[in-house]
């Protein structure tokens, strides 16, 4: 039961630590874009696709008109589902190992996640180059939300009982 509680806690301390470590970077240290127009057959790849154009925040990304920006932000926005998903799975872990009842959990876990993602996009207004943004936290929360759903959609799959179903 401790090492389970152990491992949880460890992973939500190298998600934070993660969350930390990037917030604090000026974007133009993590500016991907000189990496991505190195692989031009990655751009006519992406150019080649149907077009998708979407607006995020009052911005356009437009995988035809500028293919890096587009691949950038898909993985920029890829890594706040998966980083809010795995703190959120990890924090609903470690209650769970603690005692709290499944819904209860998963309530305390979705709010913790989206405390972080508000800290973490309000202290991106004092880094050069980052923005904060509301459509951030709500990305992140839906990342936990989505990992969420698919966890428990798996252990209802395999037949777990990784939910514990019976202390709802």
């Amino acid at each position: 039961m401790r090492s389970k509680f152990f491992l949880r806690s460890l992973i939500v301390l190298v998600c934070l630590a993660a969350v930390a470590h990037f917030s604090s970077q000026p974007f133009t240290e993590q500016d991907l874009r000189p990496e991505i127009e190195r692989h031009g057959r990655l751009l006519q790849v992406i150019r080649k696709l149907p077009p998708i154009r979407l607006s995020y925040d009052g911005q356009v990304v437009d995988s035809r008109m500028n293919p890096a920006d587009f691949i950038q932000f898909c993985l920029r926005k890829g890594a706040h589902i998966l980083l809010y998903g795995v703190l959120g799975l990890a924090l609903s872990g470690a209650l769970g190992v603690a005692g709290l009842k499944v819904v209860r959990r998963w309530l305390v876990a979705g709010m913790l996640v989206a405390l972080v993602a508000f800290l973490d996009e309000w202290h991106q207004l004092t880094v050069p180059g980052r923005t904060g943004r509301a459509a951030d936290v709500l990305l992140d929360l839906a990342g936990f939300l989505f990992l969420a759903s698919v966890a428990d959609l798996c252990s209802l799959v395999v037949g777990t009982k990784c939910t514990k179903r019976k202390d709802a």
